[in-house]
């Protein structure tokens, strides 16, 4: 009597909207699946709500190329994250609830490989399933020390940017064969090169504040607004604040912090704006970044000009090892955010800088641009799928 009762008071919670934030709302099409068999051979597999779209926007161009050449269907379990895809993308998307839907998709028809770009609790709906590959994407390359965890351990492989990818696994890991597991294929995101005119223009993309200490790399609360401020006074600056779409999601002084931000950028107007459009606009057009560690970071590599690193304020957040990016970059922190349109200065003044980005770019991405890193994500997956089916073929489990 009372399983049915809560069954129905859960489906008008999650019809209603009422869910908590970062709670998917189960609200699938089950009942129209049963009959579908998928004819492609690639599954993306995203449970997640909207609020985390932003990691699978970014997937959407590969995805497409990939989808033209192997069949890719985007399989999700918020009815809210479906809308938007299907808005988005010309992929072919399908919402389920329920766990045995998922199995039965992935189990029959052609899908030989599933590929995820989130670290969900939820993957482990998909995960469930042994008689297809799955490979972890991940939404971005760096080297957050939440980028590594025991969690690789669940896929076939994880592709990576670069062999800074692969040492990251190899440091951080314990029982992981790295060479093995990995494969390495740039960054089919990664932004072509721009070249900037006018004035110095500094783009200042700081990260948002993680769930744990550990991974509290935003400089947002602590020193944001003095970084901003500092850039400001120095006229011949032009600042482009991209704040990351989480930023607050999960402390609210951090939200607090982001607005103090925009009301000091919004009060110059003539330098200074608010960037929440493609990033790979405002990075073409930028002379220098400013950056927390994070995969805009990486990708800004691409760009050849000059990167400056802040310093997580919080001394529990740790930088993944070995960290060749953190540690060959000038930096801001907390007590010289002050300063911080004289070390942008020091930094576009530096006749090194230029080389050591190169390196770093050839050492995170593996020196290839979006074009070449698409042939090599394509090829990877096509490598997957060979091993997958030959393993089946020989063992007939499918």
């Amino acid at each position: 009597m009372l399983a049915p009762l809560r069954s129905r008071a859960g489906r008008l919670v999650r019809r209603a909207g009422l869910l908590p934030g970062g709670v998917a709302d189960g609200l699938g099409e089950d009942d129209r699946l049963d009959d579908l068999v998928l004819a492609t051979r690639v599954v993306l597999f995203f449970p997640d709500p909207p609020e985390n779209l932003y990691q699978l926007r970014e997937w959407y161009g590969p995805l497409e190329a990939l989808h033209a050449e192997l069949g890719v269907t985007v399989l999700l379990q918020d009815s809210r994250t479906a809308a938007a895809v299907r808005r988005e993308t010309t992929l072919p998307v399908h919402v389920t609830a329920l766990t045995r839907t998922v199995g039965r998709l992935l189990s029959t028809g052609e899908v030989g490989l599933v590929l995820y770009v989130g670290q969900a609790n939820a993957n482990a709906v998909a995960l469930r399933s042994a008689d297809v590959a799955h490979v972890f994407l991940n939404h971005g390359e760096s080297d957050k020390v939440v980028s590594v965890s025991n969690q690789a351990k669940a896929f076939d492989f994880v592709f990576v940017g670069g062999r800074a990818g692969v040492e990251r696994h190899r440091e951080g890991l314990l029982l992981f064969d790295a060479d093995a597991r990995l494969r390495v294929v740039g960054r089919p995101q990664v932004p072509a090169p721009g070249e900037p005119t006018g004035p110095t223009t500094v783009l200042y993309a700081p990260t948002w504040e993680g769930t744990m200490a550990v991974n509290a790399y935003s400089s947002v609360r602590a020193y944001g607004l003095t970084l901003v401020e500092s850039l400001l006074r120095d006229t011949t600056h032009h600042v482009v604040y991209r704040p990351h779409p989480r930023t607050g999601a999960s402390d609210h002084t951090y939200a607090a912090a982001d607005r103090r931000i925009r009301e000091a950028v919004r009060a110059a107007p003539d330098r200074a704006r608010v960037d929440t459009g493609p990033a790979a606009a405002a990075m073409r057009s930028a002379h220098v970044m400013v950056a927390d560690t994070s995969a805009i970071a990486t990708d800004w590599l691409g760009q050849g000009r000059p990167l400056v690193s802040t310093e997580p304020a919080d001394p529990r957040a740790r930088v993944a090892r070995p960290a060749r990016l953190y540690e060959r970059t000038p930096h801001v922190a907390a007590h010289t955010a002050h300063r911080a349109g004289e070390i942008v200065d020091a930094a576009l003044a530096d006749e090194g800088a230029r080389a050591t980005v190169a390196e770093l770019f050839e050492h995170y991405l593996g020196g290839l641009d979006a074009e070449a890193s698409l042939r090599a994500f394509v090829a990877a997956c096509r490598e997957v799928l060979h091993l997958r089916d030959a393993a089946v073929e020989r063992t007939g489990t499918r």
